[in-house]
């Protein structure tokens, strides 16, 4: 059967294709094709698989061309498309992960072999997320020099990539060459990831949207980034982010955990999907469960694509080079904020959100004035009022943020924009929040956390221009967003709905995803079932449920729903 090009293939899914990620041990094995076919009905069973990576290097493991081309023409004749893959990765003798060093020529030219190998026998070439640089051996030391790491990294990563990138184009002028990025965004520069000037080198782009349990792994990742993460590299690469990829590891404590990297990957409007990796998901025993689950979610959820436009939300505008309140989008995406990201400052937006890492555009008051000025809502972290300083309190409102912290549990709202605050609402534990100095009068509280004879602004807003400027306070450690109680993240989600016809109201832990015609996905992450409302504009008549078929009646502009954990519902906002 012949394979046609990536652009010329019909999608495995109605709305997306699948395609397994093949490790280099596991193409090795598939030297014996007949012991293969009978384990991989595993996957053709239960998955409609429309493409594999066929993986020639990976920690000092090679597979030989051979091998290559009898895996290549064995899924070929399924009409299973194929492409290469290189894991540029050294072994890391207990290290951790090493990646190969470009400051010898060793690394390079295995990196460079490997290239050569995979375009001579595939017209697409996939890097796994293993192209950083985290070497420190003595040539890199010297060759660093008196330059920062990340400063030498992104330097010696522009070099090699525009070798092999001029490398696989002479030897298949056809090839497709896509750099997968990983999901840990905050620190791609560190490490010589280059998201501002690698997607003009390579063909394409893909990412990861793996997630684990935040609290019992060291990459403190909250689920809500595997949607994120995707609309942030699409605004890297427009239209050439070819997919999402993620794995089972550190997911069998709940198998809710592993396909809710598949939907929110799909969510964030993924063309295609990659399972990594096939080794793991067929031959153990704590992942083979994983296969026949995902399948039946693909064709679930396949159904329900279809109906979801654009996604729409707040604009988080976070310049590739950016850093400061690490994830912070993620776990605000946790309390039931809906994003859409960028990674260019969102001109038109009506609603405009800035963490600390936006404060790395030196630009930015000026972009921030501009848009007040056109009479858009900008919303700005603690941090960010922290790293801006006197540029800040000088140009918009008298605020600062000081050195002083504060221990706090129980908040209280308004309900009169900020001239009182009224009530008492208890959060779930004890947090430390820092303590923003401001000018009474100058700017209003829409949210105070109570202390001693005293109180503390989580939300505050004023006018500027046209527009208006409301600053949240972030908590030493950000998980503690999800303390703060309903009431209070009500506050805070009015501020980031203003353009949405729907608002939530309700604990953390339950995410919302916005479309651009009038649908939208409610999911909980909590561990019971919960109640919450849904407010919404005046010319709101009804909330239809999607499947099953249900209509939500509004009255007084608000419904209620109960949600079953790690469900997605499916909404339509009725004016008519």
């Amino acid at each position: 059967m012949k394979i046609l090009p990536r652009e010329a293939v019909a999608t495995s899914y109605d709305n997306f294709n699948v395609a397994i990620y093949c490790p280099v041990s596991d193409v090795c094995q598939m030297a014996d094709l007949e012991t293969f076919d009978r384990k991989f009905t595993l996957f053709t069973d239960n998955i409609k698989v429309g493409r594999v990576y066929l993986e020639c290097y990976r920690g000092m493991k090679w597979c030989d061309k051979e091998t290559l081309v009898k895996a290549k023409a064995y899924f070929e004749a399924k009409g299973i498309a194929t492409a290469g893959g290189i894991t540029t990765n050294d072994d890391a003798k207990g290290e951790g992960f090493l990646s190969l060093c470009y400051s010898s020529e060793k690394g390079r030219k295995i990196f460079l072999d490997a290239v050569r190998l995979s375009a001579e026998v595939f017209d697409e070439l996939i890097l796994d997320d293993f192209y950083f640089a985290n070497c420190r051996c003595s040539a890199c030391v010297k060759q660093k020099g008196a330059r920062s790491w990340k400063q030498m990294r992104l330097a010696q990563k522009l070099e090699i990539t525009r070798s092999a990138v001029a490398l696989a184009k002479e030897v298949n002028p056809k090839i497709n060459f896509i750099i997968k990025y990983p999901q840990w965004y905050e620190y791609y520069n560190e490490t010589g990831y280059n998201p501002q000037e690698e997607p003009a080198i390579f063909d394409s782009i893909y990412t990861g949207t793996e997630t684990r349990n935040p609290v019992y792994a060291q990459q403190h990742l909250p689920k809500y980034l595997s949607y994120f993460v995707m609309r942030y590299l699409e605004s890297a690469a427009p239209g050439r982010n070819l997919g999402g990829w993620f794995d089972p590891y550190e997911c069998t404590y709940n198998l809710s955990s592993y396909l809710e990297q598949g939907y929110l990957t799909l969510f964030g409007k993924a063309k295609e999907v990659t399972l990594f990796c096939l080794g793991s998901l067929m031959n153990d025993p704590a992942f083979r469960i994983f296969v026949p689950a995902i399948g039946q979610m693909f064709t679930e959820l396949d159904r329900h694509l279809s109906l979801l436009g654009n996604p729409v939300g707040a604009v988080a505008y976070r310049p590739l080079h950016g850093r400061g309140e690490d994830y912070i989008h993620n776990y605000l995406g946790m309390c039931g904020i809906p994003f859409d990201a960028s990674c260019t400052y969102p001109e038109n937006a009506q609603t405009v959100f800035l963490a600390e890492s936006a404060g790395d555009d030196p630009d930015l008051v000026q972009k921030m004035h501009d848009s007040l000025m056109r009479g858009s809502d900008v919303i700005v972290t603690s941090g960010l009022v922290r790293k801006l300083g006197a540029s800040f309190s000088d140009t918009f409102v008298n605020v600062n943020y000081t050195a002083r912290k504060a221990l706090v549990k129980d908040y209280a709202t308004t309900r009169d924009n900020g001239l009182t605050i009224n009530g008492s609402y208890a959060g779930d534990r004890t947090i430390l929040i820092p303590q923003l100095d401001y000018a009474t009068n100058d700017i209003w509280e829409l949210a105070a956390a109570y202390g001693h004879d005293n109180n503390f602004p989580i939300v505050l807003r004023c006018r500027y221009g046209e527009g208006r400027i409301s600053i949240l306070t972030i908590p030493d450690d950000c998980g503690d967003l999800y303390s703060y109680p309903a009431e209070v993240l009500y506050t805070i989600r009015e501020l980031f709905c203003r353009s949405l016809p729907i608002c939530l109201k309700g604990p953390s832990g339950i995410m919302l995803f916005a479309y651009d015609n009038d649908r939208f996905i409610l999911r909980s992450d909590l561990p019971y079932d919960e109640s919450v409302s849904i407010l919404c504009d005046d010319n709101v008549k009804a909330i239809r449920l999607i499947g099953p078929e249900r209509v939500l009646p509004v009255v007084g502009g608000r419904t209620d729903v109960r949600l079953v954990p790690n469900v997605n519902y499916l909404f339509e906002v009725v004016t008519e």
